[in-house]
């Protein structure tokens, strides 16, 4: 769709560890800003998730029809396409419809909240980023318990020294 490459190259780049880690739960980062995207890279990879990721909107949604991530982390503000765009695309899409996608996003009034759920995110974090909020939403929708998928209510209760 994008026309970006993503196909050829992501031919050239599976391994093999993928194929043999089939328990090992895959997030597609779609972020622009690349320290968030390092910081959230670290953070996920420490606690054991294959990462996938792309700073493009339109890159996300090949990528997610090719790899079917197990969750999608969406910035709202993306350089080619609107993160809820995108969003509203992928929930569309009969092969990428039963993602999760939590936003992750700096666009933090309520209005926003509202547009992002309505586009079809699963759930709304906005940033700066609670970690220890950000893993247990993700694990609330990885988990083998069935989630309450777009009624999730995220605690915004501030936590000391967990936030970047």
């Amino acid at each position: 769709m994008s026309g970006s490459g993503y196909r050829d190259a992501a031919e050239k780049t599976k391994t093999l560890t993928h194929y043999e880690n089939k328990n090992c739960k895959r997030i597609l980062i779609v972020e622009d800003h690349q320290l968030s995207l390092v910081l959230l890279k670290q953070l996920l990879g420490v606690h054991g998730y294959e990462i996938l990721e792309t700073p493009q909107g339109l890159e996300a949604i090949d990528i997610a029809r090719d790899e079917q991530p197990d969750l999608i982390l969406m910035d709202i503000g993306l350089p080619d396409i609107s993160g809820l765009e995108v969003t509203r695309l992928l929930k569309q899409d009969d092969q990428t419809k039963t993602i999760p996608i939590i936003a992750v996003t700096a666009l933090a009034t309520p209005e926003q909240e509202k547009k992002g759920l309505e586009s079809g995110c699963d759930a709304y974090i906005t940033k700066p980023i609670s970690l220890d909020n950000l893993l247990r939403t993700i694990e609330s929708f990885l988990s083998s318990v069935p989630s309450a998928v777009g009624s999730l209510q995220i605690d915004r209760s501030p936590t000391p020294s967990d936030r970047f």
